[in-house]
């Protein structure tokens, strides 16, 4: 049981990492606290043999593996706010006026949905998309796409245009040794699962 005020049951799940990435998480935990001036304690050396999960979830609707590759899935959300962060460099503005401040920052939220909406469009059939290469597409065709919003037969040229691109462009490269959150996904919906 979990919770100070409302309890609620739940399990832990609990798989030792390879010597390597134990390694480099150990090194993170080092620099870290180097940089903070502090020294890391035994415990949080210790935990980095281990990736821990909690969830409420039971385990025949959830195995370990597949709790693990959710891990990993909820990583790359967090990749795509930090991918609007750099791309659409919605935590930066060029004024101190609040007013305008808001104005830019929405219309920097309203350029990343426009952008995540091509990258949808264009790619999201695709498992090995690649989101950081398809922005790159999308933020190379911008001009192009501003410049045609008043034609509709040249906004669907631009558009078309840019999901050919992105077809051919905004893949990922499989990898054997460390697979790619998409790699583990169609693991997942190909094998059974095991718990």
């Amino acid at each position: 049981m979990v919770g100070q005020g409302q309890r609620l049951s739940a399990r832990l799940l609990v798989q030792r990492v390879p010597q390597e990435v134990a390694d480099g998480r150990r090194r993170r935990i080092r620099k870290t606290a180097r940089d903070k001036g502090v020294t890391p304690s035994a415990a949080a050396l210790a935990l980095a043999e281990w990736t821990i999960l909690m969830t409420n979830i039971p385990p025949e609707k959830l195995s370990l593996a597949e709790a693990l590759v959710l891990a990993k899935v909820r990583w790359q959300i967090e990749l795509l706010f930090k991918l609007w962060k750099s791309h659409g460099q919605i935590d930066q503005w060029r004024t101190s006026k609040p007013a305008r401040i808001l104005c830019e920052v929405y219309a920097k939220l309203l350029s990343m949905v426009v952008q995540h909406w091509a990258l949808v469009v264009g790619c999201w059939e695709f498992p090995d998309r690649s989101l950081v290469k398809a922005a790159q597409v999308v933020r190379d065709h911008a001009p192009e796409l501003a410049s045609a919003r008043a034609r509709v037969e040249r906004l669907t040229e631009v558009l078309e245009t840019m999901q050919q691109v992105l077809a051919r462009t905004a893949r990922m490269n499989t990898r054997k040794k460390h697979p790619n959150t998409y790699q583990l996904l169609l693991t997942l919906t190909t094998e059974p699962a095991q718990a």
